[in-house]
């Protein structure tokens, strides 16, 4: 045996009016349509304006470069001479110690004295890898700490 029910649902106050939903979805899509050709907007104006930047500064940064380059021929706010000796001695660490450390052992051998954002661009990578070769060769008693700037040892 087999009922029915039958019966009719009266709408309250409750129940979810679907074209309104519809409409606020419609509503959210051109907002977010919006919202990304601002941001495309932004980005193009942002480059531009960083370009600009960069062609009005670069005839100083050039100068610049060239002041300290003269600066660092003449021995001023450079790194001591290495003699033969002292750089065989850290080629051999250089080779016991691949990768991270040895490339920071060659930009503070050029450069004598570098925090870890200095050390991070010239090496070409983050600071975190800065930071694990730094320990390395702490361990190995190489480097010097200066507040937060690194310098090798004197051998």
């Amino acid at each position: 045996m087999t009922m029915f029910l039958e019966g009719h649902v009266e709408p309250t106050s409750n129940t979810i009016n679907v074209e309104a939903l519809h409409d606020e979805i419609r509503e959210l899509r051109n907002q977010l349509v919006d919202a990304r050709r601002d941001a495309a907007a932004d980005k193009r104006q942002y480059t531009q304006s960083v370009s600009e930047l960069r062609r009005q500064l670069t005839p100083l940064y050039r100068a610049l470069g060239a002041v300290f380059g003269e600066l660092d021929v003449l021995g001023e706010d450079a790194a001591e001479p290495v003699n033969s000796r002292t750089e065989k001695v850290w080629q051999s660490w250089k080779d016991k110690m691949p990768g991270y450390p040895a490339r920071i052992i060659s930009a503070l051998l050029l450069h004598s004295e570098m925090n870890t954002q200095q050390l991070a661009i010239a090496v070409g990578c983050n600071k975190q890898r800065i930071s694990e070769g730094i320990v390395k060769l702490n361990k190995a008693g190489l480097i010097n700490k200066n507040g937060g700037r690194f310098s090798l040892k004197t051998l």
